[in-house]
Formats: C-alpha cells, sequence, structure tokens
C-alpha cells in the first residue's frame, strides 16, 4: 500500500474509536504508549507521568482517556502517531480492529528497527526499545543506581522497575535526560550511556549513540536549516494545549506566542519541590469596617473603603493555580491588620521544612502601604521584614505578592500602623521577591467580573510558563502582558517588581487539573469594566 493510501486509511480513525482501543490494551501497553506519544515535550512529560501514576493506583486502570486527550492535544498528527506507537509496541490486535493491516504497517513504519522513525521521537522509539531489552533485574537495578547517583529532588514514588518508561518519564521532567528536537538535535542522554557502558550493557549502549548520531549529525551536516522531508515538524513550538493542564481561555496572545517548554532550567538554580514548596497564603479583602478601639482611630483613612468586586474571582484562581504547583493554600477572607500580621507569622513559623512561603495580598492600599479589612494599613516593607526576620527561611525563596493600589490620596491619607519587625543583617533579605500590581504612584486595575488585571495576568504565566521559566522571567512576562491592555477608557497599568534573589528560582511543575474558567467570563475578557479604588 502506498503511503497516499495508509494515509488515507488512517484518516478514517474517528475519535470515538479511542476508547476502545484503551480497552483493549493493558496497562503496560498503555504506558509504552503513552510513553511514546507524550514524552517528546517536558510539559507534556510532566502531565503523562502525572496520569499514570494516578492510574497505577486505580483499582480499575482500563476505563482511560489517555488517546482521547492526545486526540485533543494533537489534532493534526495524532492518527499517524498513534499508529506508528502501536506499531512499535506491537500492538496487533488492536491494528486489526481498526482495520489496518500488520505487513504494510511493518514495511511502512519499521517497528523492529531501532533508531529509525517516522513520526515518533526516534530516541523515545529507542528508549522503549531499550525498557523491552531489559530484564526485570537489570531495570530495577539501573532505577537504584540513578536514584542514588543524581539524587535531585525527592524520589519517585513508584516501585514497579517492570515499568521502566514511568521511570524514564520521571527523568525526563528532572531533566536528567533530554530529547532534544524530532531530529535529536539538542539531546543529552550521557547519564544514560555511560550507566550502560559501565554495567555491560554495550548493545543498550550503541543504540542511543547511533540514534543520536544518525538523526542529529547527518541533518545538521547536510542541511543545516531544514528538518529531516521523513517527519513532520514537531509541534513543540506550538502552545501547550494539554488539557486540564493550561487554563483555557486565559493566557494573554504574547505569553502564548513566547512559550518555550524546551528551554533547559539553569543549573545553579533553586528548584522547589512538589513535595516541600511550601505554604501560599492569600489574604482576600472584600469588605472594609471602621469598627477599632479608639487607641486605633488615629490610623482609620478620612473617608471609608469601598468594597473590592471581584476580588474573590482572584483568590480563586491563586488558589487553584499554586495548589497545583504542590504549595499547602492557606486563604482567608477579610482580615484585620492584627489578624494579617498573625497569619503572616503563623505561615513563617509553619515554613522550617518547606522550600519556600508565598504570601498574596489582595486590597485597597496607597503608597507602600496595604489595608487590614478594619481599614488600618500596614506597610509592605514591615511585612517584608517579618518575613526576612525568621531564621528558618534564611535563603528561602519568599514572595510577597501585593494587588493593590499604590497611589496617593490627598484627601483619604491614612496613617500605617507601625509594627516591630526589624532585620539585623542584609544577608536576610537573600531571596527576597515582591511583586507589585503597579508602579508607585498609580492605581491598579480590576475587573468587577473576572477579577485584577495583575492576578489574572499573573496566574497565566505561571500555568504557562513554570515547567520552564524561572520566578524572575515570569514576572518580566507579566509586566509585559499587563502593560499591553487598555481599558474601556484607555486606562493603562505597569507592575512593579523587585527583590534580591541571588540566583533562578524554578516553581514545581504543575499536575493536571480540571480547574477551568466558565466560557461566559472568557467571552467578556477582551471588555475592561475598571474598578480602581485606592
Amino acid at each position: 500500500m502506498s503511503g497516499h493510501n495508509l494515509l488515507a486509511e488512517l484518516k478514517k480513525i474517528d475519535v470515538l474509536d479511542l476508547p476502545y482501543v484503551e480497552r483493549d490494551l493493558n496497562f503496560a501497553q498503555k504506558v509504552s504508549l503513552s510513553f511514546l506519544l507524550y514524552g517528546d515535550e517536558h510539559s507534556s512529560a510532566t502531565y503523562i507521568l502525572q496520569k499514570l501514576l494516578v492510574l497505577a493506583r486505580a483499582t480499575d486502570w482500563r476505563h482511560s482517556d489517555i488517546l482521547s486527550q492526545y486526540a485533543k492535544y494533537k489534532p493534526q498528527s495524532w492518527h499517524q502517531n498513534l499508529v506508528e506507537a502501536l506499531c512499535i509496541i506491537g500492538a496487533r490486535q488492536v491494528l486489526r480492529k481498526l482495520g489496518l493491516r500488520w505487513q504494510e504497517l511493518r514495511m511502512h513504519y519499521l517497528p523492529h528497527i531501532g533508531g529509525i522513525s517516522l513520526h515518533i521521537h526516534p530516541l523515545l522509539k529507542s528508549l522503549y526499545t531499550i525498557c523491552e531489552e531489559l530484564t526485570l533485574a537489570q531495570s530495577a537495578h539501573m532505577v537504584l543506581d540513578i536514584r542514588d547517583k543524581v539524587r535531585a529532588g525527592d524520589p519517585l514514588r513508584y516501585y514497579n522497575s517492570a515499568h521502566l518508561e514511568i521511570f524514564m518519564l520521571d527523568w525526563m521532567t528532572r531533566r536528567l535526560i533530554r530529547l532534544g528536537d524530532i531530529n535529536a538535535n539538542g539531546s543529552d542522554v550521557q547519564l544514560l550511556i555511560e550507566y550502560f557502558k559501565l554495567n555491560d550493557l554495550c548493545a543498550q549502549a550503541t543504540l542511543l549513540v547511533d540514534t543520536v548520531n544518525s538523526n542529529a549529525t547527518s541533518i545538521l551536516a547536510h542541511a543545516p536549516t531544514s528538518v529531516s522531508p521523513n517527519r513532520e515538524t514537531s509541534d513543540s513550538a506550538k502552545p501547550n494545549v494539554l488539557p486540564t493542564v493550561v487554563y483555557s481561555g486565559l493566557a494573554n496572545e504574547s505569553s502564548s506566542s513566547t512559550a518555550s517548554s524546551s528551554r533547559q532550567r539553569a543549573q545553579n538554580a533553586i528548584q522547589l519541590s512538589r513535595e516541600n514548596a511550601g505554604i501560599a497564603l492569600i489574604i482576600n479583602q472584600q469588605k472594609f469596617h471602621r469598627d477599632v478601639n479608639d487607641d486605633l482611630k488615629i490610623y482609620l483613612p478620612p473617608v471609608a473603603l469601598p468594597p473590592r468586586h471581584g476580588t474573590d474571582v482572584d483568590k480563586q484562581r491563586l488558589t487553584d493555580v499554586f495548589s497545583a504547583l504542590g504549595y499547602k493554600v492557606q486563604a482567608h477572607d477579610n482580615l484585620t491588620h492584627f489578624s494579617m500580621l498573625h497569619h503572616i507569622r503563623q505561615a513563617c513559623e509553619l515554613s522550617l521544612l518547606h522550600d519556600s512561603v508565598v504570601v498574596c495580598i489582595l486590597s485597597h492600599g496607597f503608597g507602600e502601604a496595604v489595608y487590614g479589612s478594619n481599614s488600618i494599613a500596614l506597610r509592605i516593607s514591615d511585612i517584608e521584614n517579618v518575613l526576612c526576620s525568621y531564621e528558618n527561611l534564611y535563603n528561602k525563596p519568599k514572595l510577597a505578592i501585593i494587588q493593590a493600589c499604590q497611589q496617593e490620596d490627598k484627601n483619604n491619607n491614612a496613617l500605617p500602623y507601625k509594627i516591630h519587625a526589624s532585620t539585623k543583617s542584609p544577608d536576610q533579605h537573600l531571596n527576597m521577591l515582591r511583586a507589585m500590581s503597579t508602579v508607585p504612584g498609580f492605581a491598579a486595575m480590576r475587573h468587577t467580573h473576572t477579577g485584577s488585571w495583575f492576578i489574572q495576568c499573573l496566574c497565566d504565566a505561571i500555568v504557562e510558563h513554570a515547567d520552564s521559566d524561572h520566578i524572575a522571567d515570569i514576572l518580566t512576562i507579566v509586566i509585559n502582558n499587563v502593560a499591553n491592555k487598555r481599558g474601556n477608557k484607555n486606562e493603562t497599568m505597569v507592575p512593579w517588581i523587585g527583590g534580591a534573589l541571588r540566583q533562578h528560582v524554578y516553581f514545581p511543575s504543575a499536575i493536571a487539573t480540571d480547574s477551568r474558567v466558565p466560557k461566559d467570563l472568557v467571552k467578556i475578557r477582551p471588555l475592561y469594566r475598571i474598578v480602581a479604588f485606592i
């Protein structure tokens, strides 16, 4: 059968067939198929790793949606990718039920020849071949030896080495091995090659070396600016649209076009772990009162503060995003200035065994100050001093996110409440980072239905770039995206970032989540009904 006729046959496979295909696969085949289909991008490898770990613990793994989700993720190429992957794992019964003939597929895709592929990443095919070749004992020794050698982050809590592809996916998400592009340019599998050579597994080492050389070297030598004509162009440059990972409809256009899940993380960076990411404290001030003791009335602003409609949307979005990163979220509504300090100090005290702490304050504010629900303001610099004064947070990333106006209002100036919070050494401020919704002296924009510009753009950027970019770069993306917005009266806003990071800091990778923004909110997003209060 010609390639053209085969492609026509493949296109006859319908998305509705995929659940039945999965029911005919055992768990080992699902692992192998997931590895071959999802493993070529860091974010998709992270997604499928989490999916497989959940599936492995399920009592009934037959009814899964791995292939249906893949068809949504790769709408243009899933047919040919899936069929080649099924050929590689030898799922002849499934192929036969799809109306395809094994002998024709075998001659077209050459599944029996390692390192040569049409659509599947060649290194994924070679790594799968190695997983099949190794005995159970060899696989178990490999997992233990590499774990002892690298000790990168917390070990994978999965203990069945018969599914070696799961451990391979884990090493990919930790960037211990890298596949590079579809032609293996930029790949790094030296860790595995060295292991195989040291353990008399020369055939496996040779397969990896030959795969890289036959793909990357030949392409660079003869066609440095082109893609191999036998393979489709990689989807890695497209926005990552894995279902249930990306918050649908909220990513700003400019941030979507700059997604770079394949970017390598800096080697000397702080890599926050999912298991010990830390506490994310969210203080959400929606309503304000003036019922305070007489000795505190001197701190009240002359005019009552109005409610902050739309702030609950920000609170929920922050909760979803930081929960997906592994943070223990503590969200509180309408806290007085005393309660704010209490919860901030409590979060610091509980951070002894955690990698970082995040404090998000959503409130009214003015120059260098933010209000409690009792209309008494605290200086933001004092809040920073509290975060930096705890010895158990020295050198750990401390992120303060402030959504509040910062303009000076002569008709409603307040006197910030002074607290006793100081640091003894400038070193205590290392890795302290402040992200403000606006530069000093200006108002912060908030939509009464869809939340504030700053918080929503921040959450969009974290969801889209946490797998590839460090926190400072993510905040730079946020500044750009917010600065490009315009309100219905041509209002503008520019966030402000400051701090003392001494090295790059990377958030943990996000897990799959079904949290989505309602479509009716997405539709009204281009229209900015703005509330800009002090």
